[in-house]
């Protein structure tokens, strides 16, 4: 048997054997208005702040939306150490929805960073960036070739500009099947199913004297890449990123 609950004109048969839910009087209001399921919507994009960089989860991937960081000359004087570092689940989010040790084992994936440990300026930092939700599977090729590659030429430029701020994240993008149709393929890695991206991409801002920023943007695969290979050649518009991410970037331009 079920029961129906009238909302404006629809009506929705519901089950009676309801899931146990705990919640104190303090959270339920008084009486029911119209902006009742307002105050308790649904969380799909929690925002996670560590020492020394944000961050957006994606609780479906088991990875990051987007990393944020900045670097400055100063900042990366700091002297910092990972010897000491491991990684850790990440304690700010339920067991279910992110990304395990042993996720990881066996998968033949490196645990690849967004925010670099080397981009970081204090130890805690450091610490933290070694929270799998600041990690992504990354083939090892990639991870210690042309992504170190291009961490270390986004670090070389705070040698230009007094500061440099960055995006990083994971991609899944469509490949045409054999039957000509596009399609989003993944695999995805341990019991928790992480996700193991297609590409990264990385947006790299700029301050200049005037206050005002440039940016660039890059989009590579997560395969082996000659690292003799142009940097150029992976540049994007900050749109293509945008687009193929679904995360809207250009509103912090001034």
């Amino acid at each position: 048997m079920g029961i129906a609950i009238g909302l404006g004109l629809f009506w929705l048969p519901f089950d009676t054997d309801f899931s146990a839910v705990h919640l104190s009087k303090n959270q339920l209001p008084e009486e029911p208005t119209e902006s009742i399921f307002a105050k308790y919507l649904p969380t799909t994009t929690p925002i996670l702040e560590k020492e020394g960089f944000f961050l957006a989860y994606n609780g479906q991937t088991r990875n990051a939306h987007w990393v944020y960081h900045k670097l400055t000359s100063t900042s990366l004087e700091q002297k910092t150490s990972r010897e000491e570092c491991d990684f850790k689940e990440e304690p700010l989010l339920p067991d279910h929805i992110r990304a395990s040790k042993s996720d990881y084992v066996g998968s033949g994936y490196d645990r690849g960073h967004l925010c670099a440990a080397a981009d970081c300026s204090s130890q805690k930092a450091v610490e933290d960036s070694f929270f799998l939700s600041n990690i992504a599977p990354q083939t090892p090729a990639f991870n210690r070739g042309y992504w170190k590659k291009l961490e270390n030429h986004v670090r070389d430029l705070t040698k230009q500009y007094r500061a440099v701020h960055v995006f990083s994240g994971p991609l899944y993008l469509s490949q045409k099947g054999r039957d000509g149709k596009r399609y989003v393929r993944y695999e995805v890695i341990g019991k928790h199913d992480v996700a193991v991206p297609t590409h990264f991409f990385m947006l790299v801002f700029v301050e200049l004297p005037t206050d005002k920023m440039l940016g660039k943007a890059y989009i590579l695969p997560n395969k082996t890449i000659d690292t003799t290979t142009p940097l150029k050649k992976f540049s994007a518009s900050i749109e293509e990123v945008e687009s193929a991410s679904g995360v809207l970037f250009t509103n912090i331009l001034p």
